[in-house]
């Protein structure tokens, strides 16, 4: 048997038997190895010695069966593996395996790649096997750019480099989702590394880390309805073209001033600007007025912002990736520089030719950019990786034609833009030419709508109207929405009709001679020619379509005879669709529909819970915040005595700890509030009934009804009560099938915060269920702003655990503690309840007194430190609760901690003098924390004497 080992295994502690073992294992000798089946999992273990355990996985790829050596356990601690997640294992129970041919075929994963040179393999959410390009980029020593396209493994490949790392590092993209995606890849398999402190951010996550810029972003849309005003008076009437000219030339070039002057941008040369330079005095004026725009309307641009941010940069990284560069500016590229501690110390992984803006990007720039401040010839860093593990081969083909005409149309700019890419993949793809038939349209919608593997992609947004026209399903994007997504079949439509004259001037002249002869590096034809950038928008953006499929891609034309599909190999419109139909399941499109409320694609997430989810609204009404003092008025009224309305009340006082609603409901003769505790079991059964049954026949019914999402009327959601109850298989369902973990009830908390309440407030439960849905329900971080920053704190950091379990036990500190002790949190709290933590959850060296205190005391408010978050407020000595002026990040809102948590509602608890005296307090020590910050910048803005504003 071929053997590789996960390259971070360690076995220097029983180097003897390992070797021994391996050997037996290679030769498939598995009974003298002891080897046995783990249970329920797809891993085995061979035994080392009387103590000791190898864990290891069979695999296939092509023809051949492979093991995998994970990992050494020791003294039978199967709790402690990365891999098990806190299992514990009888061995005695386990099933033998005295031979490979006992294996059954279905247990064995096949594997899209494995390099038989390669001994040794990574580990992110999937096993990865680096080719011979990938394997070097990993050894190299920064600074390094990778190049490659879209599934050539540059994201994958630069996060277990980071791994090889300490100290601080970034990883930094524009894109959120790819931050956040990172992050759960680099942490997949209960990866820890203490030697490392990773921040993974969107680029205006990096910005917010300075400062959190007043206003709001301004966006294409917000630009369109401004640029609409003067669409009749002006003969600039594309607003992409325009928005493009601000945000990549005239603010996004320079980085030795905000934005280029008048005159500068009068001289700027033919291929630095969309426009002809008779055309540049009218666009200047335009930016102007939307200078202005941005400045009435508290609109901000990452541009202007990161160029009046650069004197606060301050250098506090050892190690920095940018990933997808080729969608940053030169002067945001600037200011992530300026966070390096040491200038050589970064790796850079993108692909030009998915540039879908006009932003002027090359390496060359690139390079200079990085070397500008240190003199000297920058030596040859780039790397390009040329395979694909993504896209069909049939896929890859066109992709590739449309790069040399391309090259043969403009040249390349750089010569790290000058490559062609080879599919590894082993799936085979269509890719097919479709005129406008309107039986084979037809055709090709009723055998896509209802698939969530499909999508739909047009030009531009406007272009969205005329697809659906065709297409039913909710799945249909422009080019800048359709960046970073990936379906297994693309419908492209009308790409090249819409634009036709465009696509004619770029193959005008091309012929396929051109195409075949070897490709060279060179520069475009004719510097002259002012539509190069223009029209490399379109190409890019037809490029950028195609790759999005993984296997089958449809090119839907009205004009199928356009030269350009001709030197596409693309000349014969098919009247026959090679494509089954294809129907996805509800839980698909509720996956579908919460992956893209993660990518911010709002408006294809609620297009497929209205129109093929069909949620309805339920038949009651959830009581929120909002709708509590409606409730009270009707259940209150003294003259119409409304059972209905009381008992619901009744019901949420006792789910949500109210308790001076029963002193009201008392006083208005619903006297079953004199003694509520001989009723809380009875509705907490209540409102648990169709969660008792194992196969959830009543909660799926209201599921496909009202969504996964659904209320109840106390405001809960199927997760937060799966939570609560600890069902980790039902939690591990509805998570999996798109629910939507950042609900809150009306305390504030998720789904993760009730979890840990129940954890903390139960023994059995920490015991037994907390390790279980822990992993399915904790956030990969959480965004909070304190002094007008933004700090993301990851869920492997202790000051993540601790602030969430503050959140979520505040409502034990008002309750019960406040009884009998001040009502603040210490840490016998965590130290108590984390006894009965499973490790997994939270490693047993941070569970200990004196760990947990120095994490408390060095993110106290008012001590100064460089790693002090200043997330606690020390009430008396070794007694915390939250700063009371840190924000949390509740969407695209910051709300204060305590506002988050309903603090407001403790001041209509008039009757206990408790409560009110921390509210007044809370209060008192918040206005004396703003006054001390408000001073502190008053200060230093006199000081720095430089104003606050971005555009001035």
């Amino acid at each position: 048997m071929d053997i590789l080992q996960y390259n971070e295994l360690d076995s220097s502690r029983v180097k003897d038997a390992f070797e021994k073992v391996v050997d037996r294992l290679r030769t498939g000798d598995f009974r003298s190895a002891d080897v046995k089946k783990l249970t329920g999992t797809p891993y085995y273990r061979a035994r080392l010695d009387h103590a000791n355990r190898l864990l290891f996985r069979i695999v296939r790829y092509g023809d051949r069966k492979y093991i995998l050596l994970l990992e050494v356990i020791l003294n039978h601690a199967y709790e402690k593996s990365r891999f098990l997640n806190g299992a514990t294992v009888d061995e005695t129970k386990i099933e033998g395996i005295p031979e490979l041919s006992v294996v059954k075929d279905s247990e064995i994963e096949s594997l899209n790649y494995i390099n038989p040179a390669n001994p040794r393999f990574h580990l992110l959410d999937k096993i990865l096997s680096f080719d011979e390009a990938q394997d070097e980029v990993f050894k190299l020593r920064p600074p390094v750019i990778v190049i490659g396209s879209a599934g050539s493994g540059k994201t994958a490949l630069t996060l277990e480099k980071l791994k090889t790392l300490s100290g601080d590092v970034l990883y930094v993209t524009l894109s959120p989702y790819l931050a956040d995606n990172s992050r759960n890849l680099f942490y997949a398999s209960n990866y820890e590394n203490d030697a490392l402190e990773p921040d993974f951010l969107s680029f205006r996550e990096l910005i917010e880390t300075i400062r959190v810029p007043e206003g709001r972003e301004l966006t294409y849309r917000d630009f369109e309805g401004w640029h609409s005003k003067y669409r009749q008076v002006s003969r600039l009437k594309d607003a992409h073209k325009l928005f493009e000219e601000f945000r990549g030339v005239l603010t996004g070039s320079a980085t030795d001033r905000v934005f280029l002057s008048r005159e500068d941008y009068q001289a700027l040369g033919v291929r630095q600007s969309i426009f002809l330079q008779d055309e540049r005095e009218e666009v200047y004026n335009l930016f102007e007025k939307y200078l202005q725009f941005m400045k009435e309307g508290r609109y901000y641009d990452l541009n202007l912002v990161s160029w009046a941010y650069l004197p606060d940069a301050q250098p506090r990284y050892d190690f920095v990736v940018v990933d997808e560069v080729q969608d940053l500016t030169s002067i945001q590229l600037y200011l992530i520089l300026k966070t390096l501690r040491t200038p050589d110390q970064f790796i850079l992984c993108g692909d030009s030719n998915q540039i879908v803006h006009p932003n002027f990007f090359s390496w060359a720039q690139v390079k200079t950019l990085f070397y500008k401040e240190r003199g000297g010839t920058p030596s040859d860093i780039r790397r390009i990786l040329h395979a694909n593990y993504r896209n069909s081969p049939q896929v890859t083909d066109i992709s590739n034609r449309l790069l040399l005409i391309k090259n043969a149309r403009f040249g390349s700019i750089d010569k790290e833009s000058h490559y062609l890419i080879r599919s590894n993949s082993e799936n085979p793809g269509v890719v097919e030419l479709i005129g406008d038939d309107p039986a084979v349209m037809r055709e090709l919608n009723e055998k896509t709508r209802k698939s969530a593997k499909v999508a739909v992609l047009v030009l531009r947004e406007e272009d969205k109207e005329a697809a659906r026209l065709y297409f039913q399903t909710p799945l249909v994007f422009s080019i800048q929405e359709a960046k970073g997504l990936e379906y297994e079949s693309i419908v492209l439509f009308n790409f090249v009709t819409l634009n036709a004259r465009v696509f004619k001037e770029i193959v005008e002249g091309i012929g396929p001679e051109d195409l075949e002869a070897d490709r060279r590096y060179a520069r475009a034809r004719d510097k002259s020619d002012k539509s190069l950038e223009a029209y490399k928008f379109y190409i890019n953006a037809l490029y950028v379509a195609m790759t999005r499929a993984v296997r089958q891609l449809y090119v839907v034309e009205k004009d199928h005879r356009h030269r350009l599909f001709g030197l596409l190999n693309l000349a014969q419109a098919s009247d026959r669709i090679k494509l089954s139909e294809q129907k996805s399941s509800q839980e698909d499109w509720e996956k579908e529909a919460r992956k893209l409320d993660l990518q911010g694609k709002k408006e294809q997430a609620d297009l497929i819970r209205k129109e093929l989810l069909g949620n309805q609204a339920t038949p009651w009404k959830a009581i929120d915040p909002d709708s509590l003092e409606e409730l009270k008025k009707e259940a209150f009224d003294p003259n119409r005595y409304n059972k209905q309305a009381k008992q619901l009340l009744y019901e949420y006082a006792l789910t949500y700890s109210v308790d001076y609603l029963f002193d009201e409901l008392v006083r208005f003769k619903f006297n079953r509030a004199l003694d509520p505790s001989r009723d809380a079991a009875a509705i907490l059964q209540k409102y648990r009934q169709d969660y008792l049954d194992k196969k959830f026949v009543e909660l799926n019914r209201k599921i496909n009804l009202y969504g996964i999402d659904f209320r109840n009327p106390l405001n809960q959601t199927p997760l937060m009560i799966a939570a609560q109850m600890g069902l980790s298989m039902l939690v591990k369902s509805l998570a999996g099938n798109g629910a939507n973990p950042d609900g809150r009830d009306n305390w504030g908390r998720t789904a993760f915060h009730i979890a840990l309440k129940e954890a903390y407030e139960d023994r059995e439960y920490a015991l037994d269920k907390i390790g279980a849905v822990y992993p399915l329900l904790a956030p990969g971080s959480m965004r909070v702003k304190v002094d007008g920053r933004l700090i993301k704190l990851d869920a492997h950091t202790m000051e993540f655990f601790l602030l969430n379990s503050m959140i979520a036990g505040f409502q034990f500190v008002l309750r019960h503690k406040i009884q009998w002790r001040i009502p603040a949190f210490e840490t016998a709290d965590f130290v108590f309840a984390l006894e009965h933590f499973p490790e997994p959850v939270i490693p047993y060296r941070r569970r200990n007194r004196a760990y947990i205190t120095s994490v408390l005391a060095r993110n106290e408010v008012v001590r100064e430190g460089p790693y002090n978050r200043k997330l606690f407020l020390r009430v008396q000595r070794g007694l915390y609760l939250p700063n009371p002026l840190m924000e949390i990040g509740v969407k695209e809102d910051w709300v204060n901690v305590y506002d988050l948590i309903r603090l407001d509602s403790l001041e209509r608890e008039k009757s206990n003098a408790a409560l009110q005296e921390l509210a007044a307090y809370l209060k008192r020590v918040k206005r004396t924390l703003s006054d001390l910050r408000r001073s502190s910048t008053n200060e230093e803005s006199a000081r720095e004497n430089r104003p606050d504003t971005v555009v001035s």
